[in-house]
């Protein structure tokens, strides 16, 4: 994720895969293409080729391309998580006071190269001053230093803005 604004009011990250969108729509024209000129060539079986081709690009465009947007913003003391996929928008938000700190999960992936895998969470006080729960900032794991980059500057803008908000 990159981050777009970093002031003592307010950390705005952002995600917007367009490597992987640009990939799969190039996906589903590689399969639909063929099967509209087969179809024009009276060959009805590039309707089922274009059909069943095109539609698993579109659903791992709408699976795997989500827009991402974090927002800590100390003046409406919030912190919200925008996603936008091609089905819908979600969009949550919690109060910053609730919020302890940033995390990263891991996983490990399945297959031969046994590659750990990472997604961003956000650490939330439960309420009772006993306990904290996790709520994933997204909902898909990746490889990569993203999520810890993430992490990292969530971490360093609570750490600064509390420092800020309390009396000398």
């Amino acid at each position: 994720m990159k981050i777009h604004r970093n002031t003592p009011d307010m950390l705005v990250a952002e995600q917007v895969p367009l490597l992987l969108a640009i990939a799969l729509f190039g996906f589903v024209m590689a399969f639909v293409t063929p099967g509209v000129l087969l179809v024009f060539a009276g060959e009805w079986l590039g309707l089922a080729f274009g059909t069943l081709g095109g539609g698993l690009g579109f659903a791992a465009m709408c699976v795997f391309v989500e827009r991402l947007q974090v927002v800590l913003d100390a003046a409406a003391q919030t912190a919200t998580i925008r996603r936008r996929t091609m089905l819908g928008h979600r969009e949550t938000t919690l109060p910053l006071v609730e919020l302890v700190r940033a995390t990263t999960e891991s996983t490990r992936s399945t297959g031969k190269s046994r590659q750990r895998l990472f997604r961003p969470a956000l650490v939330l006080d439960d309420g009772t001053g006993l306990g904290e729960t996790l709520h994933p900032i997204t909902e898909v794991f990746s490889s990569g230093t993203g999520a810890a980059r993430l992490v990292a500057a969530i971490n360093d803008w609570l750490a600064a803005s509390r420092s800020q908000s309390q009396p000398a």
